[in-house]
């Protein structure tokens, strides 16, 4: 055997272990479910007090929701935003706002009420997870 047909046999074998586009898809909603799941736990644990916070009627838990990309398998996890789902709340809670309070112009006062980081926490916390889901999922559709 040559160098290009070592090469090319080299491609091909390669070429075998590059998941498709359906496996990709089942690959990064394993990866997604496990974000998802640890994005609701640490949204919930915030200890933000306050209006549109955990006190309220409104669960913010439910406005998470899982998109697909066609094109490359890609699955995203994010706040939806419709009249049922404020999902734009959620950022503010997770980035910080300016809070506005006071009666007349004279009592009105700005402060700044800092962000809970839970989505970054989130992150932080689920990579190694997130890869391993993905990577059993690979390994199942391989027959590994």
């Amino acid at each position: 055997m040559d160098l290009v047909e070592g090469l090319e046999q080299l491609d091909n074998e390669l070429g075998k272990l590059i998941p498709t586009e359906t496996q990709k898809k089942a690959m990064t909603k394993a990866g997604a479910e496990v974000y998802k799941q640890l994005l609701t736990k640490n949204m919930n644990n915030s200890l933000h007090k306050g209006k549109h916070s955990r006190d309220t009627k409104i669960d913010l838990s439910k406005s998470i929701s899982m998109r697909y990309k066609s094109e490359d398998g890609a699955t995203f996890v994010g706040f939806k935003n419709d009249k049922e789902n404020p999902g734009y709340i959620a950022r503010f809670l997770n980035d910080g706002y300016m809070a506005h309070g006071g009666k007349g112009k004279n009592s009105h006062s700005t402060k700044y009420i800092p962000g809970l980081h839970f989505r970054e926490h989130s992150i932080e916390e689920s990579k190694h997870d997130v890869l391993e889901a993905e990577a059993k999922v690979y390994r199942q559709l391989n027959g590994d």
